[in-house]
């Protein structure tokens, strides 16, 4: 079986990741911790070498070793988190001393409800905190004693639902593989001491994930339409969550009408499909508006001083995504969050909103013109992805000195690799930004190479439209945090397509990684 456009939509995810991999490595584009290329260049070409010469060994394909990875990745996750404890700001802790608030009785101030009223998206958030918030009263315990397990959890769900994604198209080697680099990107990241969407969303968005390709595989009849079912749940969920992954949702859609046109398949019988995904898209809408609904009551907030015509429109987070600024230390912001924009809509209604970002993007197109604009996005787009510590320590206050308490011990180890003034930190930036873009290389030179599979289709597109979100949108590299997993799998899904060195009179390696 086979598509044209299939085959155009994975060689463009191909190009569109080896591009950004080449420019983090010849031209970055700085980020909040300063990478040095001579570090990062030769790690990230041993770890290519390494991905295309290594095999992982036969004991470690058995049917236990992707729950005992998953498991065992989630306990560091944990202990990590735990140990990583801080006194974070932002929106982050804004939500948590809601939570605290509403558990104690006290009612929201004002100023909490223009907040909510303004970023409605948060009210998810809010309630999982709530619940946090009450589990650790019930036990004696600070909220982060249970909230910085959660994101443990959410580790464990992740790292299985990774190898169950890439096993049933790559083999179990490179699933094994898959979870091992997901748990160093993911499981031990300093975002693991902050209870946010990141985690929350990730398992969803990877199982959801998991469960379309599985129900787009060929040939596979038996429960397709639960495990579709279940797909739009997930995903529904991931997107309640944290809105990025809306783009799941079109991945599927559009890899559905791609698989359309595949094989030989009947007009009525299309006409069937067309419609079963018209259903699910209503499907995912009114999950998503009950999901929001259910979430705005068990936060306990009272749904009447919520005025979400306040929230800014579509069309001002596209004019916020083309804002730049310098920062403090001469970084380059790319479409971040921008404070003077978010005060000149202060009490405006949605219509001058509106008004607003039509004047800004007009102003940044007289000052850019095409090439600039072509620029500014392209650059945005190196920025983006070409962090693999994905702005860790980036929001709020959270790098300045003394964030992170004096410790002994293995406390003081981990504070050492994960603290932002660490000892160890640059250089585990580094290595963690050659793992990262390693894996950008060889999903994307694999991409350039695979054959046309639905289930590939699906996790390239997803990644596609993350990459597009981000472009036009408010972003920078933590709104990719919860997809990082969708890129390691779509390396070990490809994986088998990277060119090997040839051995013994020209004998390629063999590709088996069964």
């Amino acid at each position: 079986m086979d598509s044209r456009v299939g085959r155009a939509l994975l060689r463009l995810a191909g190009v569109s990741l080896v591009a950004v991999a080449l420019v983090a490595l010849v031209a970055p584009r700085p980020v909040n911790v300063a990478h040095r290329w001579q570090v990062v260049v030769p790690a990230t070409v041993a770890l290519v070498v390494v991905a295309a010469l290594v095999r992982v060994p036969g004991w470690a394909k058995g049917r236990g070793a992707a729950l005992a990875v998953a498991v065992g990745g989630g306990a560091v996750a944990t202990v990590i988190g735990l140990m990583t404890r801080y006194h974070y700001g932002w929106d982050a802790r804004v939500m948590l001393d809601m939570a605290r608030l509403l558990q104690a009785g006290e009612p929201l101030r004002a100023a909490d409800y223009d907040y909510l009223s303004l970023y409605p998206n948060n009210l998810p958030l809010l309630a999982i905190d709530r619940a946090g918030v009450a589990v650790a009263q019930a036990f004696s315990l600070a909220p982060d004693a249970v909230l910085i397990p959660l994101n443990g959890i959410c580790v464990t769900v992740t790292l299985y639902a990774v190898h169950g994604l890439v096993a049933r198209v790559a083999g179990r080697g490179p699933a094994v593989g898959a979870q091992l680099v997901t748990l160093v990107l993911v499981g031990t990241s300093p975002w693991l001491a902050v209870p946010y969407t990141d985690f929350y969303a990730m398992p969803f968005v990877v199982g959801g994930v998991a469960l379309a390709a599985r129900a787009l595989t060929p040939g596979a009849r038996r429960g397709r339409i639960v495990l579709w079912v279940l797909a739009v749940v997930a995903v529904a969920i991931a997107y309640a969550v944290k809105t990025t992954p809306v783009v799941i949702a079109v991945a599927a859609v559009l890899t559905t009408v791609v698989a359309l046109f595949d094989h030989g398949l009947a007009p009525e019988r299309r006409a069937r499909v067309l419609a079963a995904c018209a259903a699910s898209a209503l499907a995912f809408v009114g999950l998503g508006v009950g999901l929001s609904a259910a979430a705005t009551s068990a936060a306990g907030v009272d749904a009447s001083r919520l005025h979400t015509e306040v929230s800014p429109p579509l069309l001002w987070w596209v004019a916020l995504g083309a804002d730049e600024q310098r920062g403090a230390g001469g970084v380059v912001n790319y479409g971040a969050y921008s404070r003077p924009m978010v005060d000149a809509v202060d009490g405006a209604s949605q219509e001058q909103m509106r008004a607003y970002a039509a004047q800004f993007l007009a102003d940044r197109w007289d000052e850019r013109g095409l090439g600039g604009s072509i620029a500014f996005y392209a650059s945005k787009t190196a920025w983006n992805w070409g962090d693999g510590m994905f702005w860790a320590w980036g929001e709020g206050p959270d790098s300045l000195p003394g964030t992170l308490a004096p410790a002994t011990g293995p406390t003081a180890i981990v504070h050492a690799l994960n603290g932002f003034e660490g000892d160890a930190y640059p250089l585990r930036a580094d290595l963690t930004q050659a793992l990262w873009l390693a894996v950008l290389l060889v999903a994307g030179v694999g991409l350039l190479r695979v054959p046309y599979r639905r289930e590939t289709l699906l996790v390239a597109v997803s990644v596609l439209g993350i990459a597009a979100f981000t472009v036009v949108l408010q972003g920078r590299s933590r709104y990719l945090f919860a997809f990082v997993p969708l890129v390691v799998a779509l390396a070990g899904l490809v994986h088998a397509h990277v060119p090997r060195p040839a051995r013994r009179r020209g004998r390629p390696l063999s590709r088996s990684s069964r």
